[in-house]
């Protein structure tokens, strides 16, 4: 499975593929930092749980290793929202994206120990 483009003649308002994650992150809002599960991501948004409801419209930015994505909400249902990114992902970020969902147990061995050297280190509690 590879990353691709939009295609041109495409149907429906959904032009570009759709990864399935299922990874922890942080939204980061006005009000404070919310953990989240980013469901399904693309280049351009993502569809994310939240514990707290969010309201459409509200700014946010999704925090997620390295990435920082500002974005806008752009729906919301209970604890589900829809983020529209102020700007498409690059590629790069596209494929490392890619590569969670294709090892995904290396990438949980790899945070866990991630996890234990930052609590280590005294950078976690």
């Amino acid at each position: 499975m590879g990353i691709q483009r939009p295609r041109s003649g495409s149907t429906g308002s959904r032009h570009f593929n759709r990864l399935r994650l299922g990874v922890p992150a942080t939204l980061v809002l006005t009000s404070g930092n919310r953990p989240c599960l980013i469901d399904d991501i693309s280049c351009t948004g993502t569809r994310l749980r939240s514990e707290t409801a969010l309201t459409a419209g509200e700014t946010a930015v999704l925090s997620f290793h390295e990435l920082r994505l500002f974005a806008t909400v752009r729906w919301a249902r209970e604890r589900e929202c829809g983020l529209h990114f102020d700007r498409p992902l690059d590629l790069e970020d596209m494929q490392g994206m890619l590569w969670i969902t294709e090892n995904r147990a290396l990438y949980d061995r790899m945070c866990a120990a991630g996890h234990a050297m930052d609590w280590a280190d005294g950078i976690r509690d």
